[in-house]
């Protein structure tokens, strides 16, 4: 019986060494409960406004291009689905308006940031059928003069990276 209560009596000691770490660890889960949800959120926020930021994507993009004179304007996004082996560094549009039959077909366009000189800008790269970077548009006027510094090497390298395995 003596046995018995040295035994209690130890974990009694055991538990009251422990208690002030529990508060510590209940803290940190709570931490860790609330930074996860609040990336879970973020992720799923950022997954179901996909359609909405293309659409605005395509808009401001298509007013520039007005605002540009130019007569070519963005149709819809292409699938993911549909650019198996193709560069994934922006996201791709049609030009004109989508044609019955595979959308890699036409022409089409790349948004992507441009990094030229340690500066970030928004640009388009037209896209031939055949998979061909035709030319580069810089959406924005600090783009422009951007563009225009960056030596033809620099911009071969990004063709040749959005041409990707179509050469």
């Amino acid at each position: 019986m003596s046995d018995r209560k040295t035994f209690l009596i130890d974990i009694e000691g055991l538990w009251s060494r422990m208690n002030p770490l529990i508060p510590q660890v209940k803290d940190g889960a709570i931490l860790f409960g609330w930074i996860a949800s609040i990336i879970l959120v973020a992720g799923l926020c950022w997954f179901f406004t996909q359609p909405l930021r293309s659409r605005l994507l395509l808009n401001a993009v298509n007013r520039v291009l007005v605002q540009s004179g130019d007569s070519r304007r963005l149709g819809e996004p292409i699938p993911q689905a549909a650019l198996a082996g193709r560069s994934r560094m922006g996201s791709w549009y049609t030009l004109g308006e989508r044609r019955p039959g595979n959308a890699l077909d036409g022409n089409r366009a790349l948004i992507f940031t441009f990094i030229g000189e340690g500066t970030f800008f928004p640009c388009v790269a037209m896209v031939l059928p055949g998979g061909k970077v035709e030319e580069f548009i810089p959406l924005g006027s600090h783009g422009e003069k951007m563009l225009k510094r960056v030596s033809p090497e620099v911009l071969k390298i990004y063709a040749r990276r959005i041409e990707g395995p179509n050469r």
